[in-house]
């Protein structure tokens, strides 16, 4: 009866953004449930745009997305292909009216607190099913793994089970605690972290290393003390988890290929990073070619055949040049911004970064709120600079981000105003207080 309740309090909104959190491993398929939030976030900018462009949630998110949008549109103006350079920019429109869907709507904190669990739910649905694929070598839905040395789980062909997963892992964390118990909170922790690492996706590794420096280091409570039984459940937990995962052989097989980059020559190094040496010594040659706008956000992959070397596996040489194309991203994120938009764009990165940390990290830490907490760190661990990553324009990776960010700054909103009204309450009481005083 009490779900039931929670349930019912949470209204129809916050089904939109678990719904296309759901629909991430069906590709195409997110984009309806992001159209239909574009659509109602543009109705409601439209009919109530005066309260919600003074609105702190509004503010935030806007300056945010003007900081990746606004060196995309200077990118355009000597663009190397145009036309797919101002179709992506143009089609990041949706992203932000979906984000203003959210910021609108799901205004509550019940209702964030029940979509974070939802988020948490899927998320230990793809951990069971990823650990099945494991042991019988295929999913719930009998789907096969991406390949022998990668574990995908209702993923199937596309490899990106552990970086999909970082993304929600904070506030799925903090939901958990919130609604069962510790205990919960910790069994999905371990849950998670070891589909991570059996993914084989070193990306995720290091986002997943970052989010635990950074909770450390900014994030942990003040107070914040493990109990006996806590203590002894997580040694457990990882003694367990450390013993399944490395023997795996997936784990086993992504491990190795790392380490031999420490060997330190070029062909070693380049070898385990799957070979991105020539991805990002094209991408230094676009900017420095390029070095006020860049090559056009999302242009990469047609201007590379120009910068590659004449050995690069990533360019058929067989072809016309009109015909070749490149490696599609820098996998990096600073390289994308250098590439694709100069200057002008790790300048625009450099400021969300710092709205982050300088801006939005004081709110959160003196709120002491859980669910934005657990949004903004993995924001934080996505942008982490010492890594690779997908592109922060292409599809896939741009509604998860713009999601994350709109959760990020709703969430942040909800606990502001929160605390503004027991501040109002408080000095209320305060007064009647002394006004009885003065009576008396």
């Amino acid at each position: 009866m009490g779900c039931f309740k929670f349930l019912k309090s949470a209204g129809w909104a916050p089904w939109l953004p678990l719904l296309a959190v759901i629909s991430i491993p069906f590709g195409r398929s997110v984009e309806l449930f992001v159209l239909i939030m574009a659509v109602i976030g543009l109705y409601d900018l439209i009919k109530n745009h005066q309260n919600l462009r003074q609105s702190f949630g509004f503010k935030a998110f806007t300056l945010v997305f003007l900081c990746f949008m606004l060196p995309a549109l200077l990118s355009l103006s000597d663009a190397f292909d145009f036309k797919n350079s101002a179709t992506s920019f143009i089609g990041m429109a949706r992203f932000y009216f979906a984000g203003l869907f959210i910021i609108n709507r799901i205004t509550n904190y019940n209702p964030h607190l029940w979509l974070a669990t939802g988020i948490g739910c899927v998320l230990a649905f793809w951990g069971v099913d990823a650990w099945w694929q494991q042991i019988s070598g295929h999913d719930l839905l009998g789907l096969p793994p991406f390949s022998s040395g990668r574990i995908s789980g209702i993923f199937s062909e596309n490899a990106e089970l552990g970086l999909m997963i970082i993304p929600f892992l904070g506030v799925a964390i903090a939901a958990f605690k919130e609604r069962i118990n510790v205990c919960a909170a910790m069994i999905f922790a371990l849950l998670s972290v070891s589909v991570i690492l059996i993914s084989g996706d070193r990306a995720a590794w290091v986002s997943l290393l970052a989010t635990a420096v950074l909770w450390i280091l900014l994030f942990r409570p003040k107070n914040f003390k493990f109990s006996k039984n806590h203590f002894l459940i997580s040694i457990s937990g990882i003694v367990l988890m450390a013993v399944a995962v490395f023997n795996t052989p997936q784990f086993q097989a992504r491990l190795d290929r790392s380490l031999i980059g420490f060997s330190g020559n070029y062909e070693s190094v380049n070898t385990a990073s799957s070979f991105r040496l020539p991805i990002w010594n094209a991408a230094l040659s676009m900017f420095a070619d390029n070095p006020i706008n860049g090559v056009g956000v999302r242009s990469f992959r047609y201007a590379y055949p120009d910068y590659a070397l004449s050995d690069d596996i990533f360019v058929d040489k067989t072809l016309p040049r009109e015909q070749q194309v490149g490696a599609y991203q820098p996998h990096q994120i600073i390289l994308e911004f250098l590439a694709e938009m100069g200057i002008i764009g790790i300048a625009g990165f450099m400021a969300a970064i710092w709205i982050l940390f300088v801006k939005w990290y004081p709110i959160v830490r003196s709120q002491q709120s859980a669910l934005a907490g657990g949004y903004l760190i993995s924001l934080m661990a996505i942008f982490f600079p010492i890594n690779s990553h997908l592109s922060s324009f292409s599809s896939s990776w741009a509604q998860v981000i713009w999601l994350l960010v709109a959760l990020c700054v709703s969430a942040m909103a909800v606990e502001k105003r929160d605390d503004e009204i027991k501040e109002i309450k408080y000095d209320a009481a305060i007064s009647a207080t002394a006004e009885l005083k003065v009576g008396l």
